[in-house]
């Protein structure tokens, strides 16, 4: 009976053991932190470390240091200053504290990861998106001023709600007819930051907006018909500007063919020109060169005709030979005998004393042919320069 009831009593030991072993010890991951409640006395702790430790049958509490919000599929609406209303979505990346202390007062606060993930950060990004949604009309945020509707909201949700003011200005649309504009601003202080009107709670947690981003807007019905008027609009201009871009172009480079045309024309005008100026020295350069040339045959001719007369001189100086003597006294006497062919002497001479019929003589009879033979050789020698 005795070992029975040892044995009972062990069952049901180890049957304890077995039920509570969760409670006794905990195991945290990397990535998250876990706040513990003591199971006895109540107390708040926190392990941020990774590994096993001791629960003693307190409670735990798991939070991942950072995680994302999703907000693409469902989105988040919001109403811009024109009254039209569309759904933003988008999603945010966070981080929590690492400081027990702001861990503590967190968990105090909201209990549990998902209570701040609905009841903070959802909640805050709602708010800022709505905020910054005012400050727009719903055209803006698709166009011109998307990347600010981002910028905005996201310092509105690290840093809090900006206080703006309402403004009536003057403005004219498309058509040139002038109006009235309400627009909504943000107040800023005299360094031109912002004045916060609410203090974000995700600044008082110490949560960090590690990203932040705004993928697209879902509009309503009406402004999707804005918004396909105006990407209609846009693309017809568009086409307008390339192609006038496109007829600027088709001008320039008509105006650049017919420079080149030009140039081209010049070009060759030019080469033409500098070929016929060649051609022009080619033809004076060799007309020079043939008058010097001419003028050279002609030195050269006089020069021979002077050496072959001072030869000639020189030969007639030194003595001629018998043959040439001879060739020159018979040309000699035939010229002057030519010459005196012409004289026109009178048939008769009359000599007073002398004998005959009548007186007269024959004029060869009368200079005697001895005269007439020394004066062809005197006039020969005088020819030649030759003294006899």
């Amino acid at each position: 009976m005795k070992r029975i009831l040892l044995a009972a009593t062990a069952i049901i030991f180890v049957g304890f053991v077995a039920s509570f072993s969760g409670k006794l010890v905990e195991t945290n991951t990397f990535g998250n932190y876990q706040v513990k409640q003591a199971a006895i006395t109540g107390d708040i702790s926190v392990h941020a470390e990774p590994g096993l430790y001791w629960q003693g049958f307190g409670s735990i509490t798991t939070y991942p240091i950072s995680e994302d919000l999703d907000f693409e599929d469902a989105g988040i609406e919001v109403r811009f200053n024109d009254g039209s209303v569309a759904k933003v979505k988008g999603t945010v990346k966070f981080k929590l504290s690492l400081k027990p202390e702001i861990q503590k007062v967190l968990h105090r606060d909201y209990a549990g990861f998902q209570n701040v993930v609905t009841d903070l950060i959802q909640k805050n990004v709602q708010e800022a998106l709505g905020n910054t949604a005012t400050l727009m009309v719903a055209e803006d945020s698709y166009s011109a001023r998307r990347a600010e509707f981002s910028d905005i909201a996201k310092r509105q949700l690290e840093q809090g709600i900006f206080r703006t003011e309402t403004k009536n200005i003057d403005s004219i649309d498309e058509n040139g007819t002038k109006f009235k504009k309400r627009v909504i601003e943000v107040v800023e202080d005299e360094h031109g930051n912002p004045i916060v009107q609410k203090e974000s709670l995700l600044k008082r947690y110490e949560i960090e907006i590690l990203q932040f981003v705004v993928n697209d807007f879902e509009y309503d019905s009406k402004i999707n018909e804005l918004i396909a008027k105006k990407k209609e609009a846009e693309q017809i201009k568009v086409v307008a500007a390339a192609n006038a871009e496109k007829a600027k172009q088709d001008a320039l480079t008509a105006e650049a063919e017919g420079s080149a045309a030009i140039a081209k024309a010049k070009a060759e005008a030019e080469v033409l020109k500098m070929t016929e100026v060649v051609e022009a020295q080619k033809r004076a350069e060799v007309a020079k060169l043939e008058a010097e040339r001419a003028k050279y045959e002609a030195m050269k001719i006089k020069e021979q005709g002077e050496a072959e007369a001072y030869a000639n001189k020189l030969k007639v100086q030194a003595g001629l030979t018998p043959l040439e003597e001879a060739m020159i006294e018979k040309e000699t006497q035939i010229g002057v005998a030519a010459e005196l062919a012409k004289v026109q002497f009178p048939q008769t001479m009359v000599i007073s004393g002398g004998s005959g019929t009548n007186g007269g003589v024959n004029p060869f009879d009368a200079v005697g042919l001895k005269a007439l033979y020394d004066l062809s050789k005197q006039m020969s020698d005088n020819q030649y320069g030759v003294s006899r």
